[in-house]
């Protein structure tokens, strides 16, 4: 140890003892930063030992960090970033299995149930836990994966040195779920928590923008850890508190301890100190310390972070004070787009802009405003303050098609289903109906959803055009199950874990089904080219019951047939043929995954040269698992990987067969109502 150290850890010591500097440590965070108590035991027991470079909590490993926050300057090895690779989450501080198992929601509450990781290693749960995506493709697999990782469960045995309640807390962060990491944090016995779920409730906390939180848990976490993430937390605190006496010490011993090498943290120490801008080059990967540092520093993020695939950043300049309204805007909505924040928090985002009255009561007479997202706050803001039912609807009306223009729709609806609910359901609306049906469908309230449809149905009449939108989204109301198909439903799992039954319709569309005699013949239903569509369905006994059943199928079929007839003679007058071949592709795969018969004579018409497209898809291992997890009901493992190939609905050249894979894995592990969400938002949010 240096003399320079002997005398800093002297002066902690003598700090400490008579109340002065570090060693005051009052209740608020605001007076004053905690010091780890490990320093004044190791300069009481041995001023002369040698003090590791980065010492390390027992029972945990240090690596460097490989995603979420963002890596360290120095490309040191301390732990002071929550890591997301599962060779870095090897804390054995949990111990008891209990506490590695504990949850925020069971199986009432939308979990997997106790036995999802049934079949599945624990270094397997890791990695899949570890590589799933911070940001998914869409908000229905998000809800999934999120559920996933709060889900109480049993877990796998052996491999006791890694600790998935350390990899669920590390994602439920990655993915912006800051309050569920914290609850979920906090759900574990306080004996049980390791050093990395201690820093995973401060990042969550600093990544929100809740310094005096983060600095209490602080203050009653760092004195039973030792690596630099706490000091350099205390230092931050102290800078907070405005105690540069305090932040000036502890900054030293960051520096004495190997943290030199970050140069992020002393870059933004040296902007609070002089009270100047910090190096752009040094804010290009910010971690939860850092978005705090900057914000004590009075300095916004740089919006180039919007770009980039950093969570934390983005929620960061969401919420940071320092953050310029316009751009403020701009990333609450790709926030909530990309799910880092709940719809509410956009409308409080919308709501904070200030409007002139004048301009909210002509919002529909006015030019848009330049930045969309500030057009979508003031339409919000006039529908919200609106108290006439016919004014808000026809507000909201148009705050569907601007954002239906921007493929910002699923946005618009989740954002505006609170102000949906006082617009009354009956035929005075009948001209809102059909954009009131796709936002109930788009916000996942298919009770008012189906209550829409039956008011559109009845409005529709010659004098206006609600028949053939309605025609238009008939594949949404399919997938939905606001449309009965005749599909044959998946049966619930045996006991054995086999399935009774498959996803068939009926011969036609394949010979999967295996009925008694006798059948139902519906041969009257037109198709709009004027040809009939017929369909037999065979009851599965001679009861008056089956045979009732079996004829209502067989209605319920003939007039799908008749509507895809329909929709498909829509399709071919489309101006965009390649859009509307790859449409039409999604919704055929994804129909068959639902068992829902799509007619060869369909299929046909888009069998057209070339016959071998490039597509992106997932790698054979991911469906060849995917596959085998959802035939052995691995729940957690067929989620993470389904999780993982519905990613590709991102690009435009995804393959749909893969996701027709997806939800039919999600059917047979019994999660139907995931499965038509993820269906029912990939085909609404298709680009059309």
């Amino acid at each position: 140890m240096t003399l320079r150290s002997r005398l800093l850890m002297q002066t902690c010591v003598l700090a400490m003892m008579t109340g002065t500097g570090l060693g005051s440590a009052p209740a608020s965070a605001q007076n004053s930063a905690p010091v780890p108590l490990f320093l004044k035991q190791e300069a009481e027991q041995d001023a002369e030992r040698q003090v590791a470079p980065s010492p390390t909590n027992p029972g945990t490993t240090s690596a460097p960090r490989s995603g979420g926050f963002g890596n360290t300057s120095s490309g040191t090895s301390e732990t002071d970033a929550f890591p997301s690779d599962p060779n870095a989450v090897q804390s054995l501080s949990l111990g008891a299995v209990d506490a590695e198992a504990v949850g925020t929601i069971d199986q009432s509450r939308g979990g997997l149930g106790t036995d999802m990781w049934n079949g599945t290693t624990r270094r397997s749960a890791a990695k899949l836990i570890s590589e799933l995506p911070a940001t998914p493709a869409t908000h229905a697999a998000r809800d999934l994966q999120k559920r996933m990782l709060l889900s109480a469960a049993a877990l796998p045995q052996g491999s006791a040195d890694i600790s998935l309640l350390e990899a669920r807390v590390a994602k439920l962060i990655e993915m912006g779920a800051l309050d569920d990491a914290i609850e979920l944090v906090r759900a574990a016995p306080q004996g049980s928590r390791g050093s990395m779920l201690a820093q995973a409730e401060v990042n969550a906390l600093l990544i929100g923008s809740n310094i005096d939180a983060a600095c209490d848990a602080i203050e009653g976490y760092s004195a039973s850890y030792e690596e630099l993430f706490w000091l350099k937390a205390a230092a931050m605190c102290a800078f907070y508190a405005n105690d540069p006496t305090s932040a000036a010490f502890t900054v030293d011993l960051v520096r004495e301890m190997g943290g030199e090498g970050d140069a992020t943290f002393f870059g933004l120490v040296s902007a609070i100190r002089s009270g100047s801008t910090a190096d752009a080059d040094l804010l290009n990967d910010l971690r939860p310390i850092d978005l705090a540092l900057l914000a004590i520093a009075k300095q916004s993020i740089p919006t180039s972070q919007l770009e980039t695939d950093n969570p934390a950043a983005i929620i960061g300049i969401t919420t940071a004070d320092a953050t310029a309204t316009d751009v403020r805007l701009e990333a609450a909505r790709k926030a909530e787009n990309l799910g880092l924040i709940s719809p509410e928090k956009l409308a409080d985002v919308y709501q904070s802009v200030n409007f002139e009255p004048a301009a909210l009561e002509s919002v529909l007479d006015d030019a848009s405003e330049g930045i969309q997202a500030r057009q979508y706050a003031k339409l919000y803001q006039a529908a919200a303050q609106s108290d006439v039912a016919a004014a808000r609807a026809e507000i909201l009306a148009a705050l569907f098609e601007a954002a239906d223009f921007e493929g910002d729709f699923m946005q618009a609806a989740r954002l505006a289903a609170p102000l949906m609910t006082d617009i009354p359901v009956n035929g005075d609306f009948s001209w809102f109906a059909v954009p009131a049906l796709r936002a109930s469908i788009a916000a996942n309230n298919f009770e008012r959803a189906e209550n829409w449809l039956q008011v559109a149905k009845s409005s529709a009449n010659a004098s206006n055009d609600i028949s053939s939108r309605l025609s238009l989204l008939y594949p949404v109301l399919a997938i939905s199950g606001l449309e009965e198909t005749g599909a044959v439903r998946p049966t619930a799992m045996a006991s054995d874990g086999s399935s009774s039954q498959s996803f068939g319709s009926d011969p036609q569309s394949g010979p999967t089904q295996n009925f008694g005699l006798g059948g139902a013949v519906v041969p009257g239903a037109p198709t709009s080219s004027g040809g009939m569509a017929s369909a037999t369905v065979m009851p599965n006994s001679a009861s008056a019951e089956d045979v009732q059943s079996a004829s209502d199928r067989a209605a319920a079929l003939a007039r799908h047939r008749a509507r895809m007839v329909e929709w498909q003679e829509m399709q071919a007058a489309r101006g965009d043929q390649a859009a509307a071949r790859r449409y039409t592709e999604l919704i055929f795969n994804l129909f068959e995954g639902f068992g829902i018969e799509v007619p060869n004579t369909l299929w046909d018409s888009i069998l057209i040269a070339p016959y071998a497209e490039e597509r992106m898809t997932t790698n054979s291992a991911v469906s060849h698992q995917l596959n085998a997890a959802a035939a052995a009901r691995q729940k957690a493992k067929t989620a993470a990987l389904a999780i993982q190939a519905q990613q590709v609905a991102a690009v435009d050249n995804a393959d749909p067969k893969v996701l027709s894979d997806t939800v039919t894995s999600l059917l047979i592990i019994g999660q139907e109502n995931d499965a038509r969400r993820l269906a029912t938002e990939l085909l609404m949010s298709f680009n059309q």
